[in-house]
Order: C-alpha cells, then sequence, then structure tokens
C-alpha cells in the first residue's frame, strides 16, 4: 500500500535528484542559501510558493496580502521551509499573518501550522481535518511508522475553524473565497481570489505531476475538475496546484484528462476480466505512452492504476467522515 512516508519520500527524491547543491565559488560562504521554494508573484500581493527542486518544503503553498494582513495557504511538509516563508512574508509587508487555510489533512500540506500559529494565524481547515490530521496520517505512513513520526503527527496542531461550505474571509475590502471540493481526500478546500482571478487548488490539481490518489474517489475528483475547467473566467485564471509549478487552463484540461483516461483504461481492463497486478502490468504502457514524461509517473501511476480498480470494484478504503 501507498504510505505518506514513501509519498514524501519520493518528493524529496525527486527534489534532490538534481543533486546537492556545490558552491564552486570560493565565495560561497558569501552566498545566502537558497529558499527551499521558490516565490512567485501571480497577482497584486499574491504569491505561489513552488517546492524548489533541491528543497524540502514537500508540496506548494502561498499568500494573499490583503488591506490589514495575511492569509497563507497551506504550510508545507517541512516547518523550516515554513519558517522561511514567515520571513519571505515579512520582507513584503509587516501586517499580521491573520489565518492559513489547509487545503487538506496531508502532512506535506500541514507540517507546518505550528510555526504559523505562532506567527499569529488562526487555522482554517475542513471540517473532517480536525479529527483526520493525528490519526489518518499515522494510517498513511503504515509500516514506516516510528515513535519519533508518530510523535510528530500526534502533536500537529489542531484546526480553529472548520467548515464544509464555502467560507468568506475578508482581508479588508478584500474577498478570499474558501470552497469545500470532493476528489482527493474528501476533505479539501480550494481557495480563490475574485479580484485577482487567483484559485489555489491543493491536491485537486497537480501539473505534469502524476498525483498521489491514496484517499481520492477520481469520479468525483474529475467532478471538481472539470467545474474549474469550464469556469467562466477559467481562461484568464491563474491556477496554483498542490505540486507542479503555477498552472493555465491548459494545464487544468491536461489534469482532468489524465483522471478520465485513468478511470477510462482501468474499467477497459476490467471489463476484459482483468483486475490486480494483470491490469496493472495490460494498463501501464498506454498510459505512459501519453503521461510517462510526467515527474513521479514511473512511481505513482502502478499506484493509482490499484487504486482506481478498487475504487471501481467498490473496495477502495478512504477516510470515514468525523463528527465534530
Amino acid at each position: 500500500m501507498m504510505t505518506l512516508s514513501n509519498f514524501i519520500r519520493g518528493v524529496l527524491a525527486l527534489s534532490l535528484s538534481g543533486g546537492m547543491y556545490v558552491a564552486t565559488s570560493v565565495f560561497a560562504a558569501d552566498i545566502p542559501p537558497k529558499l527551499p521554494f521558490e516565490s512567485k508573484a501571480i497577482g497584486p500581493g499574491i504569491y505561489a510558493a513552488i517546492d524548489s527542486p533541491r528543497g524540502t518544503s514537500g508540496s506548494n503553498a502561498g499568500f494573499v496580502i490583503g488591506d490589514d494582513g495575511v492569509l497563507v495557504v497551506d504550510s508545507f511538509f517541512d516547518p523550516e521551509a515554513t519558517r522561511a516563508l514567515v520571513l519571505e512574508i515579512r520582507k513584503l509587508t509587516t501586517k499580521p499573518i491573520r489565518y492559513v487555510v489547509n487545503t487538506h489533512y496531508h502532512a506535506d500540506h500541514v507540517g507546518g501550522d505550528a510555526v504559523l500559529r505562532a506567527a499569529g494565524a488562526v487555522i482554517i481547515a475542513h471540517r473532517y481535518v480536525r479529527g483526520w490530521i493525528r490519526t489518518e496520517n499515522l494510517h498513511l505512513f503504515g509500516d514506516h511508522l516510528t515513535p519519533q513520526i508518530r510523535a510528530m503527527v500526534t502533536s500537529l496542531p489542531l484546526p480553529d475553524v472548520v467548515t464544509d461550505k464555502d467560507l468568506t474571509v475578508w482581508l479588508g475590502k478584500r474577498k478570499i473565497l474558501v470552497r469545500s471540493v470532493l476528489g482527493h481526500t474528501g476533505g479539501d478546500l480550494i481557495v480563490s481570489v475574485p479580484d485577482a482571478k487567483v484559485v489555489f487548488c491543493g491536491d485537486i490539481l497537480w501539473r505534469h505531476v502524476a498525483p498521489n490518489i491514496i484517499d481520492g474517489t477520481v469520479a468525483r475528483w474529475i467532478d471538481t475538475v472539470d467545474a474549474l475547467r469550464h469556469a467562466s473566467d477559467a481562461a484568464q485564471t491563474t491556477f496554483v496546484p498542490g505540486h507542479g509549478d503555477v498552472a493555465t487552463l491548459e494545464d487544468v484540461v491536461k489534469f482532468d484528462d489524465y483522471l478520465a483516461d485513468l478511470r477510462t483504461t482501468v474499467l477497459r481492463e476490467r471489463t476484459a476480466g482483468l483486475s490486480g497486478e494483470a491490469l496493472v502490468k495490460a494498463a501501464l504502457p498506454g498510459l505512459a505512452m501519453r503521461y510517462g514524461d510526467w515527474t513521479a509517473f514511473g512511481y505513482f501511476a502502478p499506484l493509482e492504476l490499484r487504486y482506481m480498480d478498487q475504487e471501481l470494484a467498490g473496495t477502495k478504503r478512504t477516510p470515514a467522515p468525523v463528527a465534530d
């Protein structure tokens, strides 16, 4: 079974695959260390923090500067990366960091919540995240769960504000919409800034990266991505995925097609009587012809095929909804 530790290791392995940075200048000590993410201005007062190829952030994040404060979206896996994010925010504004929105409960997106809470942020998440963040993350580590990992997971902050409905947050005159959506975990939020046509998608969107669908329900996921794809202003919108670079409508379409192809491919092989490893072996080459150049495809695609098979068979485990 895919575990979150394997996921994080896979992400970090990909991040480090370019090799460790080696200073070639005798003045290397005078060069400031590189950020573990790339900060990109994507709108007035809006920044995406894209996991660096040599970083250890583990995922993307971002932030929005309003009239009277800052809202952050996700907090990376590594708290040190989160501290670097706070410093980047402080370079741009002295306004208080008021909120952090967790797009879902996975540790690679919430690992730095304590850092942001210490900086003054109120943690906003889907209502199920409060019940999942310290339990389902343990499940995802599987056989790799150590006492140290257990301590890390069970100390993750619980969200302060939870919702399973759409929520509006105001930063002075700046309106931010937090929307509850379905697909990646069963407890997902996306964050949009209407005045700038920017949407932070969390792991509802992956740009040219094969997705982790361990908790996913692909049929519902496709519906959610379809809605992003067909929004009236989609062509003018900038999308920030959970993994991969800043995206456009074209990238949303490609990811929508990926999920649809995954489902169609597995359905076809099941109709032919295949399942399990035989299905993976039969389905993988065709999928690879279309998407084999996507980051992490070789790692995630076989897992995706198994999970899609289980979803169609009605045997896939997904996190159970938790009451407040």
